[in-house]
């Protein structure tokens, strides 16, 4: 799939959960007890086929053939990425497509954790290089122990800061400047630079917010 079939994706996924919030700002997507709600409030009303793999696969989901990652966080500190580099593809097996990252910050309230803050962000934003990120790989170690039957296994977590630090609020972020001509509910309201490490090269995303939910 084009990187514009996934950016047609993500801001028609964007356009119905901010739709979504007008008749309900502060849904519920935590329970206390860790149970998790927040994918149910994303994929509700999404009519799309919605693909899910495993527990712990990356993405969550894939919808038109583009992968969503959902985070939701108590704080708009650090995400953790368990295995996996996130960047702007996703690769499993033999599928592979455009990768936008869905995250929400939430406040509890007595037992449940009410969404303030939601952000669905296209991959590139935390790395770029596809190829490096794929490159990522679980070791372990085998004749561990006394009598060399126990196995150690290194799996890599990542951690990177929450666009929301940056942008808070209910937000897109995009890596093209003329999404209101796909979706006419768009405001561009910023750009961020991000630099890369070493070549000190910039790449520039664009913060977008919907009309309906912009002040």
């Amino acid at each position: 799939m084009s990187e514009l079939h996934g950016i047609k994706v993500a801001i028609d996924i964007f356009d119905i959960k901010c739709r979504d919030l007008i008749n309900n700002r502060y849904p519920y997507i935590y329970r206390s007890g860790s149970q998790e709600l927040f994918s149910e409030w994303f994929e509700k009303g999404i009519p799309f086929d919605i693909q899910h793999f495993g527990a712990n696969d990356h993405p969550d989901a894939v919808i038109e053939g583009v992968g969503f990652e959902l985070k939701s966080l108590k704080s708009n500190g650090s995400i953790q990425f368990n295995s996996t580099i996130p960047c702007g593809r996703f690769r499993r097996k033999d599928q592979e497509g455009e990768c936008y990252y869905a995250i929400a910050r939430y406040k509890m309230d007595r037992d449940f954790g009410n969404l303030q803050e939601f952000c669905l962000c296209y991959g590139d934003y935390f790395n770029f290089d596809h190829t490096f990120a794929h490159s990522h790989q679980n070791t372990q170690e085998i004749g561990f122990g006394d009598y060399g039957d126990g196995v150690v296994r290194h799996r890599k977590m990542y951690s990177f800061p929450s666009p929301i630090r940056t942008v808070p609020g209910i937000s897109l972020i995009l890596n093209i400047d003329n999404a209101q001509e796909l979706n006419p509910n768009l405001v561009l309201e910023n750009s961020i630079i991000r630099t890369e490490r070493g070549t000190q090269n910039q790449h520039v995303f664009y913060v977008y917010r919907h009309k309906l939910l912009y002040k």
